[in-house]
């Protein structure tokens, strides 16, 4: 049994970068980028006024100006401004020449054809060239996951196509003879399927949908072929749910021969999640999962979750630090604990409050989560005020 810190090091040394693709910048959003974006030009390309108003030279200090003419958003006026003049501008539009600055048109009185300066700002409400990027400068680094903001900027300095990471193929496999559908009624002994929708859900949350699930029972010649029938082969990660422990029905094992997978460790001393499988097999990522639904929460935020970052080459989440704000009594356990809790700021300061849970089936709180604290191995008593380790598993509440 390898430790947590020893199995991430395993996942981190397999698990290699799928191959990029170039799509348009339209049907980027979410994914992530293999290449740095450059600005191809100084943004902005050109001196501009900041708000509606009049342009006058920086240096003059007359009280009354001669307004000179009109230029709007997309025009291009080039004169040379002399003292006492000035020029209607707006905001947006290309200024005429340097050394300009703009009146705000609330700061000025206008009659026949001149203003008068009622107020003398310091001042140039001037978005000058080059202020926010100058070109050549690297503004997106490859691994950076595109957001709404990433795809306007890509827009906004007319890359209209972009090389990202491919999507990975993703084959969820649950097994168990209890299992049943959510739609249906459990019979005696029988549970519903939480596990797929678990996962779907969780990769949808991390940028990936589509994922293909396919369930079978307690019957290893029949999961075969099933496996198989799903061309497995084919998807970049495979999770198995279930079977991963050493009871007669547990086959993640057999699985793992049927698809030529060379085992890297067996089991992790963690909690919940022990049974946890890695293999690979021809450059795929296999993972048999315990088949409990906590365990599933854990191990995909501490173990799949990395192989995923390093298939689409983007950072892996960083944990942090934070202040236990209640006590988390009865934490004994030989194994290392990752606790669901409910993290935010409070005061400036992140704290963070354990969430109850009774077994590694139990989710019924998991709906509240959005962390994990790292409870060290044999550790007995957690009081209020100390400070822990987190892996985020989303957004912190405010």
């Amino acid at each position: 049994m390898i430790s947590v810190l020893q199995a991430r090091g395993l996942i981190r040394q397999h698990a290699a970068p799928l191959s990029s693709e170039v799509l348009p910048f339209t049907r980027a959003h979410g994914r992530v980028l293999r290449e740095p974006v450059v600005a191809p030009e100084d943004v902005p390309p050109f001196d501009r006024s900041g708000m509606d108003g009049y342009a006058i030279v920086l240096s003059d200090l007359s009280d009354e100006f001669e307004v000179v003419g009109e230029i709007r958003a997309g025009e291009a006026v080039d004169l040379q401004l002399q003292p006492g003049e000035a020029i209607r501008i707006f905001t947006g539009a290309r200024l005429p020449e340097a050394g300009l600055k703009v009146v705000m048109q609330e700061h000025v009185e206008t009659r026949d054809g001149r203003i008068r300066l009622l107020q003398r700002a310091s001042a140039s409400n001037v978005r000058l060239r080059g202020e926010d990027a100058r070109a050549g400068e690297i503004l997106l680094e490859p691994g950076t996951i595109l957001n709404a903001a990433a795809v306007a900027l890509l827009a906004s300095l007319g890359k209209m196509s972009v090389r990202i990471s491919k999507q990975p193929g993703i084959l969820h496999l649950t097994t168990g003879d209890e299992i049943v559908p959510p739609d249906q009624t459990p019979g005696p002994g029988q549970i519903r399927n939480s596990n797929a929708a678990l996962i779907s859900a969780l990769f949808r949350e991390h940028g990936i949908d589509g994922v293909n699930h396919i369930h079978a029972g307690d019957d290893l010649p029949t999961l075969l072929r099933m496996i198989s029938a799903a061309k497995a082969e084919a998807y970049d990660l495979v999770l198995i749910s279930g079977g991963s422990g050493q009871g007669i029905y547990d086959f993640s094992s057999e699985i793992f021969r049927h698809l030529g997978a060379t085992i890297h460790f067996r089991e992790v001393n963690v909690r919940p999640g022990k049974p946890l499988i890695f293999g690979t097999a021809s450059g795929r990522i296999i993972f048999g999962l315990p088949g409990n639904a906590l365990s599933h929460f854990v191990c995909f935020h501490l173990f799949v979750r990395l192989a995923l970052d390093r298939l689409l080459a983007r950072s892996p989440a960083s944990e942090v630090r934070g202040f236990l704000a209640e006590s988390v009594p009865d934490t004994l356990n030989p194994r290392e604990t990752w606790w669901p809790a409910q993290a935010g700021l409070i005061e400036g300061r992140l704290e963070c409050r354990a969430l109850p849970w009774k077994s590694s089936g139990d989710i019924t709180r998991l709906p509240s989560a959005n962390a994990l604290i790292q409870v060290p191995a044999s550790t007995s008593h957690l009081v209020a005020g100390t400070m822990v380790n987190l892996h985020l598993t989303r957004n912190l509440l405010f």
